[in-house]
């Protein structure tokens, strides 16, 4: 699916009682509210699927959609008859988004796509590692007499 969704936001005037919510009703596990930023806390372990957060503001549900050129989607969404919230913004390094409402009035966000480096492709063997034999172990005196034995015969080749 082209620009499927990313992340998510619940966002509403008691965000205690939200996460709480959240935590009781769906089993979520939230990181810690960031004061700063409306008690914003992220969900954890959502993968695989979007993202979320969940903070403190005016009620309303967003969803971001992933895209590479997050500056022309919102310029075909405003020509389709969105509203501007918020333009393309770096909210983070490595994070990026734009906001718009749509006719509807649904609040709606775009998500700037930023794939992982690829890692180099590594092949594991499925093969077993071959097992050394052991040698017998054996008493001082015999391990010497063979040892002068092979001596002897490299010696004989020369």
């Amino acid at each position: 699916m082209a620009n499927p969704v990313m992340w998510f936001e619940i966002i509403g005037p008691d965000s205690e009682r939200l996460h709480r919510f959240y935590r009781d009703a769906l089993a979520w596990k939230l990181t810690p509210p960031v004061k700063e930023m409306g008690n914003y806390s992220m969900v954890e372990g959502h993968e695989p699927g979007p993202g979320g957060g969940i903070g403190e503001g005016p009620t309303r549900v967003s969803i971001y959609f992933a895209t590479s050129e997050p500056q022309r989607v919102l310029d075909k969404a405003l020509a389709s008859g969105a509203t501007l919230l918020m333009p393309v913004t770096e909210i983070t390094p490595g994070t990026t988004i734009a906001m718009f409402t749509d006719p509807a009035g649904n609040t709606v966000g775009l998500m700037k796509d930023n794939p992982r480096p690829a890692r180099a492709a590594t092949r594991k063997s499925t093969a077993r590692p071959r097992a050394k034999k052991a040698a017998p172990k054996r008493a001082g005196k015999a391990r010497a007499k063979t040892t002068k034995k092979r001596t002897t015969k490299r010696a004989k080749r020369r």
